[in-house]
């Protein structure tokens, strides 16, 4: 009876989450931009390490961006690259003959590789706004253009936006990592929504430059190798409240890559959750511990279900379905934004495997380190 009561105390507690963020989100605007004439400047960063591979979708896609090229400059910047990478970019380059693409070398400095590319490109960036995004993502041509309006109407100092995955016929990892990718877009919405803004995507993250400057930079968490987009969302978050938004706008939805296999999906999970521990704001640990242990009594509840007889089980069966029901809602708010609800076909079967593969992730992210591009690195 007592393991019962507990359990439903962490469920509900969980809805009431599922609830306020399913709120947020549904209350987050949609963005339509204007005819106005671009005015600010932007300079995209994006590091990459062996992407040979993924650079020529995304130098494809930059090519298309319908924004003044006196605006807009693209900092390439190569961490060690093994591979081909710099020699795509220097190719596409020469055969395009664009003039606002440069590659410069990663200078290291820190534990986090990915903090010191994006630190060493801001001290040769030109213009007054910082985007950043990854080399393994396609970008819509109206990205920069309806990034400039929502700042022109919302005086911004920090703009984090839509990041999504490619609509392909799926297999089972797809579509879960779909799911995920999804809640995760939802929770993001979410948080903006209630004005407790907790997640963001370094894919889409712009922020103006003097404002990085002014709260630090990356000053105080460049010891944790992930991180680079939470710990700035955290700082801009004390330093600006009212100037930190959310652009919801299909204008200008990013794409970015599936993950080969489970090893892979699992290894890039455990990268994001292992700067949970750098974690400064309460409301955000008190988020994730919650989602920890919801995730543990559902898969308590599933071990006790199959355990126990018929009437003794139906308790147990109840507290599984409320937790489905309640991702159900987050999850339709943001399938509905990035016209993904085709994906809810998956649903029942994601959701009866996500709260064991998160619980996993995020305990074995509580040790050890994690391997991410060839490297190694501890916690």
């Amino acid at each position: 009876m007592i393991v019962l009561i507990i359990m439903y105390t962490i469920i509900f507690g969980y809805v009431l989450l599922i609830g306020m963020l399913s709120y947020g989100a549904r209350k987050t605007s949609y963005f339509i931009a204007s005819t106005s004439n671009p005015t600010q400047g932007f300079s995209v960063i994006i590091p990459f390490r062996n992407e040979a591979t993924n650079l020529p979708q995304l130098l494809e896609s930059l090519s298309l961006l319908d924004y003044p090229e006196s605006l807009c400059e693209i900092l390439l910047i190569n961490d060690d690259s093994q591979d081909d990478s710099v020699t795509c970019i220097e190719s596409f380059i020469e055969k395009h003959r664009v003039t606002n693409i440069k590659i410069i070398d990663n200078i290291r400095s820190s534990h986090s590789p990915k903090k010191d590319a994006i630190q060493t490109a801001i001290t040769t960036a030109t213009h007054s706004w910082i985007v950043t995004t990854d080399a393994d993502c396609i970008v819509p041509p109206l990205w920069l253009k309806t990034l400039d309006t929502f700042i022109q109407d919302n005086s911004s100092k920090l703009v984090a936006g839509p990041v999504t995955l490619p609509s392909k016929r799926f297999s089972f990892l797809n579509a879960f990592e779909q799911m995920d990718t999804l809640s995760l877009a939802g929770a993001t919405m979410g948080g903006f929504g209630i004005h407790h803004p907790f997640l963001c995507n370094g894919a889409h993250l712009a922020y103006e430059k003097t404002a990085f400057i002014s709260v630090g930079g990356f000053q105080g968490n460049n010891h944790i190798a992930s991180g680079d987009d939470h710990f700035i969302l955290e700082k801009f978050t004390t330093a600006y409240p009212k100037q930190v938004h959310y652009l919801k706008s299909r204008q200008a939805i990013i794409t970015t890559t599936f993950q080969e296999n489970w090893a892979s999906f699992i290894r890039q999970r455990k990268r994001w959750a292992a700067k949970s521990t750098g974690y400064t704001k309460t409301f955000t640990k008190g988020i994730g511990l919650l989602i920890l242990v919801s995730n543990l009594t559902f898969v308590t509840g599933v071990v006790f279900a199959f355990a126990k007889a018929d009437k003794e089980a139906f308790p147990f069966y109840s507290i599984l379905l409320i937790k489905i029901v309640a991702d159900g809602f987050l999850l339709f708010q943001s399938a509905q934004f990035f016209n993904k609800l085709k994906l809810f076909l998956w649903y029942p079967l994601c959701a009866l495997w996500y709260p064991f593969i998160s619980s996993y992730i995020a305990l074995s992210s509580l040790k050890g380190g994690f391997t991410w591009k060839d490297r190694y690195f501890k916690r």
